[in-house]
Order: structure tokens, then C-alpha cells, then sequence
């Protein structure tokens, strides 16, 4: 069985609960695909990038509405090893 969960107070009215649909959406696909990543991060790259994406398209930004920082995101998309 494939499940995508949401967190707690999820609400498909704001951009920002959306964004997190969208982003686990394309982990979906990636498993559905079948695609292989050399570690986690590697995966999360894509899945931020859309997010970032629909973020954009209702004026927001992925940093400012999830209180990440550059350096924070970088180290979520790159492996490190």
C-alpha cells in the first residue's frame, strides 16, 4: 500500500499546506519510477524544487514560508559523504 501522510492541522487552503502535498507527490512518482538515489538527500532535491515552484506560483517562497535558510536546504538536496 502506498500512503502519503501529511502533518497534524493540514489544510488544502493555504499554498504552504499545498506545497507539502506537492513535494510528497514527487517522492511518489520517484518511487513509482523506480528511481535510485546515491543517498536521501539526493531525492530531496526534485521534491523541493517543485515545491519551490508552486510556492512561486501564489507569490511565496519556500525559504520565508518554512523558515529555512539557504545553507539548511542545501544540506537537505546534496549528499555529504
Amino acid at each position: 500500500m502506498k500512503t502519503i501522510y501529511l502533518p497534524d492541522g493540514w489544510s488544502a487552503d493555504q499554498p504552504a499546506d499545498l506545497s507539502v502535498l506537492v513535494h510528497e507527490m514527487v517522492h511518489h512518482l520517484q518511487n513509482v519510477g523506480g528511481q535510485k538515489f546515491f543517498c536521501p538527500q539526493e531525492r530531496e532535491e526534485l521534491a523541493y524544487e517543485a515545491q519551490q515552484r508552486w510556492l512561486g506560483l501564489f507569490g511565496h517562497d519556500l525559504l520565508k514560508d518554512f523558515e529555512l535558510d539557504r545553507l539548511t536546504l542545501l544540506l537537505s538536496t546534496k549528499c555529504v559523504h
